[in-house]
């Protein structure tokens, strides 16, 4: 376990219908391929869009949250998706010695602000494409970065 204990990961819920539409569902259109399985697998999306764009806030009102045992018991290229947590916070300015047990708080706060922002990054591609699958957004923007 990369964490002491099972702790939560909060992601706002504003942002639910991201989720839904990136693990194939959408409201507006019929059922697509996912881009992802889990929530889990969208938040760690999202946070790498915060970090890469350098968008990271608050999460200002309802939240939905995610273990850290989700994460860990799940994996993209065969590492655990909790090592893109601390990845995450990391690069996002975490120092090294918040890898301390007593600082994993620190940790969790950092990448959720990354998470946050990476939402807001993602709303804004969708509202200016017209591909309602959301595969056009995530498709150039990892071409962007990798």
């Amino acid at each position: 376990m990369l964490f002491e204990t099972e702790r939560p990961v909060y992601w706002p819920s504003e942002y639910a219908e991201i989720v839904n539409l990136l693990k194939g569902g959408h409201a507006n259109s019929d059922r697509h391929a996912p881009l992802f399985k889990l929530n889990a697998g969208v938040v760690i999306f999202a946070g790498m869009m915060g970090l890469v764009r350098n968008r990271k806030r608050e999460i200002k009102s309802g939240r939905q949250e995610i273990t850290t045992g989700t994460f860990e018991a799940n994996s993209l290229g065969g590492v655990s998706l909790c090592s893109y947590i601390f990845l995450i916070a990391l690069l996002g300015g975490c120092d090294v010695e918040s890898l301390r047990v007593e600082r994993e708080d620190e940790i969790l706060r950092t990448f959720e602000k990354y998470v946050a922002g990476g939402f807001e990054v993602i709303q804004e591609e969708l509202n200016k494409s017209s591909d309602a699958t959301g595969l056009s957004v995530v498709l150039a923007e990892l071409d962007k970065y990798l």
